[in-house]
């Protein structure tokens, strides 16, 4: 029984032991982040940053208007990496029209100007027609599909005609391109994940998310369980 329980005593000691000098040098770091400036490091490991969800951005619509990728990020609409507007409605498509970007929602026209500006936004009231599914181009001049049909204006958009058309350029959506996607993923995630982070991460076990949390339980059971044998063993040898 002796030897069963130096065996459990040695191999419980080593784990723990691991842990312990895992647990001192994170905390020691920890108490140093300001003058080590762990909180204004960052790590950039492609592994590190899919582990904690900020390697890609997804956009809810891309659109590609000549040089400009057009996105809906939530209710934030971007041109290339920089916000411009709020939207609340799901952004349909987008056309230029005299160089002026016409972007299309369910109720509106958001225009913007040649550097991405915003500059109004156009509905009903201004003569636009509701339930707008889609916008296109027809030898140069806009049209819109509607659950109602289809109309068409021209580079002032203040009048439309109900018409029927064929071969119309509809927008239609396009993949993120990759270099604004990093833009996009700087603005959302900032430069990584700070050293910091990560270091807290290992030192409470988070780093292993979920997991971390039993991880931590065993460690802690392995603990007692090497108080208990140590008590053990000198209580026989006493």
């Amino acid at each position: 029984m002796r030897r069963v329980m130096r065996s459990l005593h040695r191999s419980v000691g080593i784990v723990v032991f691991l842990f312990v000098i895992l647990l001192s040098v994170t905390g020691i770091l920890l108490n140093h982040t300001t003058e080590l400036k762990l909180d204004k490091r960052f790590v950039s490991s492609p592994w590190l940053l899919s582990h904690y969800g900020l390697d890609t951005v997804q956009a809810d619509a891309v659109f590609l208007l000549e040089k400009r990728v057009i996105s809906q990020f939530g209710d934030q609409l971007f041109v290339d990496a920089t916000p411009v507007t709020n939207l609340y409605r799901p952004l349909l498509g987008g056309i230029v029209l005299d160089e002026i970007y016409v972007l299309a929602t369910d109720d509106a026209l958001i225009l913007l100007n040649p550097d991405g500006e915003f500059i109004e936004r156009m509905s009903g009231e201004s003569g636009v027609p509701p339930m707008i599914q889609n916008i296109g181009l027809f030898h140069g001049d806009p049209v819109l599909q509607t659950r109602e049909g289809m109309w068409r204006s021209d580079f002032l958009l203040e009048e439309w005609e109900s018409i029927s058309l064929q071969g119309v350029g509809w927008s239609v959506q396009e993949p993120m391109p990759e270099s604004v996607e990093k833009q996009l993923a700087t603005y959302f995630h900032g430069f990584g994940v700070s050293i910091e982070q990560v270091i807290l991460d290992i030192h409470n076990g988070r780093i292993i998310s979920k997991f971390g949390v039993w991880v931590l339980d065993l460690i802690a059971v392995l603990m007692i369980v090497l108080s208990i044998s140590g008590f053990w063993l000198w209580f026989r040898r006493r």
